[in-house]
Order: C-alpha cells, then sequence, then structure tokens
C-alpha cells in the first residue's frame, strides 16, 4: 500500500497532475475540432444534398406535390436561362441555405447531373461560386409568381416544368 503524500509537496504533486489533465482535455478537444471540420470540409455534393436539402426534396430529389418543388427533371431546365437560375439562386432553400455559395453551387450541379442530364441542353453552363454569390443574397419577394413567370419564358422557348408544384 503505498503512503499519500501530504503537505506541500504532495498538494504540488496533485496540481501538477490535474494541470496535465486539463492540458489532455483540451488538446484532445482541439484535435476533435480539427477533425470535424477537415471531415466537414471534404463532404461530397451528394453527401450535402443529403444532410441539408433531402429533408425537403426527398431522397430522389421529386419533392412534395403542392408544397416542395421538385429537382429531379427540373432543375436542368431551369439552367438553361438566365431567369430560371436567377430563380434557382433565390428561392428561399438556396438563398437561405448553410451551404457556402461554392457548396451550393457544388450541389446544384451534383443535382444537374444525376437527376437532370436530360432536361441540360447543349452548352448550358454549370453554376460557378461567383454567379451564386451574385445572386443568392437577395430573396425573391413572390416565390410562386416568379416560377410562373420564369416556366412561361421556358415554355416559348422548349420544354418547361410545371408552374406549380
Amino acid at each position: 500500500m503505498r503512503a499519500r503524500s501530504s503537505g506541500r509537496a504532495g498538494g504540488a504533486a496533485l496540481l501538477a497532475s490535474g494541470a496535465r489533465g486539463v492540458t489532455l482535455v483540451v488538446a484532445a478537444g482541439a484535435v476533435l475540432a480539427v477533425l470535424l471540420a477537415s471531415s466537414a470540409a471534404r463532404a461530397s455534393p451528394g453527401q450535402d444534398y443529403m444532410l441539408y436539402c433531402m429533408g425537403c426534396h426527398g431522397t430522389e430529389a421529386q419533392g412534395v406535390p403542392g408544397k416542395v418543388p421538385p429537382l429531379a427533371r427540373s432543375l436542368g431546365r431551369f439552367m438553361r436561362t438566365p431567369a430560371g437560375r436567377n430563380y434557382i439562386l433565390r428561392v428561399p432553400g438556396a438563398q437561405s441555405s448553410v451551404l457556402s455559395d461554392r457548396e451550393l453551387a457544388e450541389v446544384l450541379n451534383w443535382l444537374a447531373k444525376t437527376y437532370n442530364a436530360d432536361e441540360l441542353g447543349p452548352g448550358t453552363a454549370w453554376f460557378t461560386t461567383a454567379e451564386v454569390a451574385a445572386l443568392r443574397g437577395v430573396p425573391l419577394a413572390a416565390v410562386l409568381e416568379t416560377r410562373r413567370e420564369v416556366v412561361r419564358g421556358l415554355a416559348a422557348s422548349g420544354t418547361a416544368p410545371p408552374q406549380d408544384y
């Protein structure tokens, strides 16, 4: 059996031991924070869709009829015109998303490649970080009315998504 240390020497040893423990806990917390930040930075566009968009738009980007617009077989059509692109980047889900401008552009492009390949016209441009940054800062005042106007313009130049969702 080991004797308990007493007095100043014992108190100093205990204090030093506690300080090392606190240092280790702080260091472990810092390592964990770095790991979490780096793993979030490495999320793929598909993972970002799953984390931030799928709850409303669904696993296959189908939306909810009458409530949430589909992105599948629709997004690519909006990407063909400046008005459509402006609309997409200013709808509430995109405009207020926690995703960075780069991440949002990547998610939208991933959605276009994954669920809209047949809807993309020849030469359709991918969303860029600069485009997202320039447009998403101003929310739409009348989302459904703007959608209807954009869809009328798309219908005049080819196939268009439904005016309502």
